[in-house]
């Protein structure tokens, strides 16, 4: 019987040591999980490794206080030092420490990581947030330049912003393209290029504020004197193309316009598409040549 209970009690303690032991590598595990479950692994972890230090050391007392049988140990005054025991305990007790240094460190680890985390998360919303205000005051250039690019009048009356031969035009032209090219390059994950983007936006806007300026200026001036007045009369037979009485008189002033302007001047596609579809029904009805014809005679 005195040989019985310090075995089952050694027995405790060893599966006791276990049971800590595999909770810990599951917490270690766990590290990097949600909060709660990383926690609740930790706070078993510990509880574990206190509970097999104590068994430990109800172990020894146990094996201290059992009376060894027969020989020197049953006499007064004789000391029996459990060395083994002793050892168990100090090897335990090592290893709590082990432990609870151990998951203080994953602690401070995870900790650092979810800073980490935290602190990227930011900087990739800042870049986000610095992407589309610059993308915003893009799409305002390129707004207000398409709305150029459909009037047919402005390109009659502000001719020196369709004409890349102009300076203030060609640095627009120029800055347009660039900031498409900057836009695409940060969509597709060049992040560390939003600065440059963010250049190149404020040279389009700059740019294209210096060409609009100039070309509302100089108007037709620039161009020569029989192309200026070609273009101030076609001018005034837009004013028929947008009101005329029938479609045939749209379509006819429309015929008119496009053989005063030719080739003088650039006027964008999408300009001449806008006033055709006023005036598509006469133009393809086949009867704009005939009309034509008739007006003539």
């Amino acid at each position: 019987m005195n040989r019985t209970i310090p075995v089952l009690l050694s027995f405790v303690a060893s599966m006791a040591v276990l049971s800590a032991a595999f909770s810990t590598v599951r917490a270690f595990m766990l590290a990097q999980a949600s909060s709660s479950e990383a926690r609740l692994a930790r706070q078993r972890a510990v509880q574990g490794w206190v509970g097999a230090v104590l068994i430990v050391v109800v172990t020894w007392v146990v094996r201290v206080r059992l009376p060894a049988g027969g020989g020197e140990a049953g006499r007064p005054g004789s000391v029996s030092i459990p060395w083994r025991t002793v050892g168990l305990v100090a090897a335990s007790v090592a290893a709590a420490v082990a432990v609870g240094v151990v998951l203080a460190g994953l602690v401070r680890a995870q900790r650092r990581w979810r800073d980490r985390e935290h602190k990227e998360q930011q900087a990739r919303w800042a870049v986000q947030e610095r992407i589309a205000a610059a993308a915003a005051r893009h799409d305002a250039v390129l707004e207000e330049y398409g709305a150029h690019l459909v009037d047919y009048m402005a390109a009659l009356e502000r001719p020196a912003l369709n004409d890349p031969s102009v300076a203030a035009t060609e640095r627009f032209d120029r800055a347009r393209i660039n900031a498409d090219d900057a836009r695409l390059t940060v969509r597709h994950g060049a992040q560390e290029l939003v600065a440059a983007y963010h250049e190149t936006v404020a040279e389009l806007e700059v740019s294209w504020r210096i060409a609009r300026e100039h070309a509302e200026r100089v108007g037709t001036s620039y161009l020569e004197p029989a192309v200026s007045r070609r273009l101030a009369k076609a001018a005034d037979l837009m004013a028929v193309v947008h009101g005329g009485a029938t479609e045939h008189e749209r379509a006819l002033a429309y015929q008119r316009v496009r053989r005063l302007v030719g080739t003088s001047v650039r006027v964008p596609p999408l300009a001449k598409l806008a006033v055709e579809r006023l005036v598509r029904p006469a133009l393809t009805a086949g009867g704009l040549d005939a009309l034509v014809r008739a007006n003539r005679r």
